[in-house]
């Protein structure tokens, strides 16, 4: 797993809601490397967690942009939708093993034998 420090040593060029002091606007091949972080499973630092939802979602309705902007952004809220997703559900496996649950229901009808059929 790659490890990414919290702030970039020289984040003068980055844009405000990667912790950097402005710079230009998100390109398309930085959605592309976020796509492939979240998708793989990267470290990425929380502050970029949190700002990602919000970032992706103006850039999805922003009608300026692109359309393949706009669909990476789209991308990158339906990986992130699918992560948390698989989180709930793993958690939710965990908690019904600690209480002595069954994690996967299977019910079996009666079996009956019909040798007409």
């Amino acid at each position: 797993m790659i490890n990414m420090p919290e702030k970039p040593e020289n984040d003068d060029n980055l844009p405000e809601w990667a912790g950097g002091n402005g710079g230009a606007a998100i390109s398309r091949q930085s959605l592309a490397m976020i796509k492939s972080a979240v998708v793989n499973g990267w470290d990425i630092p929380d502050k970029w967690k949190q700002a990602l939802p919000s970032l992706c979602l103006k850039m999805a309705l922003d009608d300026s942009r692109g359309d393949r902007e706009r669909l990476r952004a789209i991308e990158i809220l339906r990986a992130m939708q699918r992560d948390n997703l698989d989180a709930a559900q793993a958690l939710d496996k965990v908690e019904r093993l600690d209480q002595g649950q069954a994690t996967e229901r299977v019910e079996l009808g009666q079996i009956t034998w019909n040798p007409e059929r």
